[in-house]
């Protein structure tokens, strides 16, 4: 038998519309009770269906950055970076790093 794939959420309803069968069609409040209490992921494997998303995942996704505080990450960055290369790791000094790179320039017309 194929592995059928399904969402959480949609294992959830499978879940929540097989308890209300067995309770008011088959009548079985035993049978109802019994997948009332498996967990999702426990109805699934009964079910021989596969989760996609595990739970585990939910409010993984980040939550998106303005413009300027991409800019300001990478401007952040590029000072830690310039300070590595002059060797003033630890000083944020923004005039120095333009005169390093007009340095810098001046060297490759050589």
């Amino acid at each position: 038998m194929a592995s059928k794939y399904r969402s959480l959420t949609q294992v959830e309803q499978t879940q929540e519309k097989a308890v209300r069968f067995a309770h008011n069609v088959l009548a079985d409040d035993d049978l109802a009770d019994e997948l009332e209490s498996l967990s999702p992921e426990e109805y699934a494997d009964r079910k021989g269906l596969v989760i996609r998303n595990p739970q585990n995942l939910k409010g993984a996704i980040m939550p998106r950055k303005s413009n300027a505080d991409r800019i300001a990450d990478l401007e952040d960055k590029l000072d830690l970076i310039a300070g590595i290369i002059t060797g003033d790791a630890g000083e944020d000094d923004s005039d120095d790093l333009d005169d390093d790179v007009q340095d810098d320039d001046d060297d490759d017309d050589v």
